[in-house]
């Protein structure tokens, strides 16, 4: 623990907080709304340069075309997961379209089935929320840390209850490693430095801490299984089951899935849920649809109205990529034909997409029966996130507890107010109460 500087991600920089306010719902419209009528691509500024991808159809084009904009996150997978000298290994996240990546896709399938969806997922998530409500309840100030408590915590304990991972003797400690390492891993740059930066830094003790707690946590699994003691989880039992019948499931292969699925999971639960939150205290309107549905027992509609607040503000900007080959054109043809070069960083910004009134009708609307196809929130083309069904069912029952409650509101001063750690919500404080929210 003593090497993980959890103190450090408290501090954010400037411009931090400037990225983020930019981001955030009213004002991204204000920018991104003009700079989406004037072009589909803008130049971002140099040194590094790249394009930001503003354009619904441009934003679908380059997620779509993954040979032509590869991910560049690879070789850090590969780092974080302990160097390729140490058994680390590639994730799907940062590989391209190969028979390694089918066959990693094929383990990650029966690892975690959709069936688990309604067996397992759903059941540990909601029973985690409940279990941080009741407890705020329990004291004689009903308030608590939103994102550190519920936000993060549920994540958290389902990677015992679910994955099968033994945990420290502090779990937020290992959802703190985790936004760290995935800090590092899908934010630039994307070259090796010669200086490690902070968030590097940070970034590689929490990895090794993970590494460590996963290893242990695949030990542990064996033993109990030879001991003929009761299973912790149901991933990492069911991966040893995998092990059994296929010896190409090696240690390896199943501490870089675990790896992956935990950074896939609670860092992308936490953005997601965090700004959820964030956006439904800002728009009274939106909250009180949403809380309308979770009376109402009617989970599908819940996930709409969670989904398109989503939508406001979403997980991140967008993905990064990067242009490959000979470079590509975007819109060959057309009058506003845009050529990028090979090596050019592309952001393609989801967010700005979303907004796009060439394909979605009154964008500025909420409305939870929108299309399916209306939402960019978990991306597209074959970086899908492919926890996606895993997430939803973990943000639908985290939140129903929650918005089940009579009322919410924000502490007073600076702890009702999110921190974050670059983009990662980290604390927002609320007060429950009796009375409306």
């Amino acid at each position: 623990m003593l090497e993980f500087d959890a103190g450090a991600m408290e501090r954010q920089s400037l411009l931090g907080r400037f990225i983020n306010w930019l981001f955030s719902y009213p004002v991204s419209r204000w920018w991104l709304d003009p700079l989406r009528w004037l072009t589909p691509v803008m130049c971002m500024p140099k040194p590094r340069g790249g394009r930001l991808v503003l354009r619904y159809d441009e934003v679908r084009e380059v997620l779509g075309h993954d040979r032509d904009f590869p991910v560049p996150w690879g070789w850090k997978m590969v780092e974080v997961t302990g160097g390729a000298d140490k058994g680390g290994r590639n994730f799907v996240l940062g590989m391209a379209q190969d028979k390694e990546y089918r066959l990693s896709y094929q383990q990650l399938a029966e690892a975690f089935p959709l069936s688990d969806i309604k067996q397992h997922v759903a059941s540990r998530a909601r029973e985690a929320a409940e279990e941080v409500i009741a407890a705020v309840w329990r004291r004689d100030d009903p308030r608590f840390d939103a994102v550190e408590d519920l936000i993060t915590g549920v994540p958290v304990r389902m990677c015992q209850t679910y994955y099968g991972i033994d945990l420290p003797e502090d779990p937020v400690q290992f959802g703190k490693w985790t936004l760290a390492v995935s800090s590092f891993l899908f934010g630039p740059p994307f070259e090796k430095q010669d200086v490690p930066d902070e968030g590097e830094k940070l970034a590689r003790s929490g990895a090794r801490l993970l590494r460590t707690t996963l290893r242990a946590s695949i030990a542990a699994a064996k033993e109990r299984r030879r001991l003929g003691a009761p299973r912790v989880g149901v991933v990492l039992p069911r991966l040893l089951e995998m092990q059994d019948r296929d010896s190409r499931v090696s240690d390896d292969v199943i501490h870089a899935q675990l790896f992956g699925m935990v950074l896939g999971f609670i860092p992308t639960d936490v953005l997601a849920g965090g700004n959820i939150l964030e956006t439904l205290l800002k728009q009274p309107e939106f909250l009180r649809r949403t809380r309308d549905a979770a009376l109402a027992g009617d989970e599908d509609l819940l996930w709409r109205c969670l989904r398109e607040t989503l939508r406001f503000r979403n997980i991140n900007p967008g993905p990064l990529r990067v242009t490959g080959g000979a470079g590509y054109v975007l819109n060959r043809g057309e009058r506003d034909e845009v050529r990028l070069k090979a090596g050019a960083p592309v952001l393609a910004s989801t967010q700005a997409a979303m907004f796009d009134p060439r394909r979605i009708k009154h964008p500025h609307v909420f409305n939870p029966d929108r299309p399916d196809e209306d939402y960019l929130v978990f991306g597209v083309g074959q970086h899908w996130c492919l926890g996606a069904y895993i997430a939803i069912a973990q943000l639908v029952h985290t939140f129903l507890p929650l918005l089940r409650e009579e009322g919410f509101a924000r502490v007073e001063g600076s702890e009702g107010c999110m921190k974050r750690y670059t983009v990662f919500p980290l604390h927002l404080h609320l007060r429950l109460r009796k009375g409306k929210p």
